[in-house]
């Protein structure tokens, strides 16, 4: 239990027994504002927050407005407790004040100067776990999305991409996958969905240039509002940033600008963090680099390995991805346009 040491001048006196109103001050300033104002000397009772319990004559509360003119102080009226919770320390000034002086009792103390359990921290691990910003749009938008999802890997932001489509988070509709993997998972989960993808093999194009001219084709053939890079793990060019400028749309496992470019989650893991995430940006030449629409947080836990925190940063990326879809879609008005 930590200890509070209690200390009072001979100023308090009898009506300080009668009648006591309380603030919390800021410890020796607030001491040394009040005396200039001419309150007067104090008791005070430090607690666990390190803030100071403030006891002064009702007729000097004058001092106190001075001391907060915004009105953040809590007034501290309540019925008097014993001195005993000050038992078994050295009473230093309170032996000089009479022996009636009750300590008024916040409401939400617990007669023990706040000693109580510490409430139980919250799981990180839970779906909820993350700090989003900002929040969604709450309008209903006039007409669905038309998207556009390139993916290299196993495509888990995909199907949540989907998933938020069908269940009305988002109102948008994916009508084309693109992967550059023959067999990825992504594929085997739009077979699964029911929506058309097409291998697009980044090994039988010459350059850059010319993947991202095919990637065009295709998306403008399919009306593609928007276009989002859900792990797609090649560098994009000018053709297709030009191609959907502001509706190119990029999802990083980090809180951008920190650690840019590949394996995001072991630069963190390396750099001792305590703070990790995922991005939504826009896409520009720099790699990684676009402006941010949306960021979501999570905790690292001193235990954590790659898999750890790739998973817990990756039921934030399934949450964020609609979200900054709907927000750019607000943004630009393109679901009336």
């Amino acid at each position: 239990m930590q200890q509070h040491r209690c200390r009072g001048q001979s100023r308090i006196g009898r009506s300080l027994a009668q009648g006591i109103e309380g603030c919390i001050g800021a410890g020796e300033a607030a001491q040394q504002r009040l005396q200039r104002v001419g309150a007067g000397d104090l008791l005070e009772i430090g607690n666990q927050s390190q803030m100071t319990i403030s006891l002064v004559l009702p007729a000097e509360l004058l001092a106190i407005c001075q001391l907060n003119p915004h009105g953040h102080g809590l007034p501290l009226i309540g019925k008097a407790v014993d001195r005993s919770i000050c038992d078994g320390m050295e009473p230093q000034g309170l032996q000089r004040a009479p022996q009636g002086v009750g300590i008024p009792e916040n409401r939400w103390q617990d007669g023990k100067v706040g000693h109580q359990p510490r409430p139980a921290l919250s799981n990180p691990n839970r779906d909820a776990a993350g700090i989003q910003w900002p929040l969604p749009p709450s309008q209903q938008p006039a007409r669905p999305l038309r998207l556009g999802v390139m993916a290299s890997g196993h495509g888990s932001n995909f199907e949540a991409l989907v998933n938020a489509c069908n269940d009305g988070q988002l109102s948008a509709r994916v009508v084309q996958l693109i992967v550059n993997n023959p067999g990825c998972g992504a594929t085997r989960r739009a077979e699964r969905l029911g929506v058309p993808w097409r291998l697009l093999d980044h090994r039988g194009h010459a350059s850059r240039e010319a993947l991202d001219q095919a990637l065009v084709d295709c998306l403008q053939s399919r009306s593609v509002d928007v276009v989002v890079m859900a792990g797609w793990m090649r560098i994009v060019t000018p053709v297709l940033i030009q191609a959907f400028e502001g509706r190119l749309l990029n999802i990083h496992p980090s809180l951008l600008p920190s650690f840019k470019g590949m394996d995001a989650v072991g630069q963190a893991l390396a750099a001792r963090v305590t703070l990790a995430g995922c991005t939504v940006h826009l896409v520009c030449e720099a790699v990684d680099g676009g402006e941010i629409l949306m960021q979501a947080a999570v905790p690292v836990m001193h235990d954590d390995d790659h898999a750890s925190l790739s998973s817990r940063i990756q039921r934030q990326e399934h949450r964020l991805l609609p979200a900054a879809v709907a927000l750019l879609a607000q943004r630009l008005d393109l679901h009336h346009g």
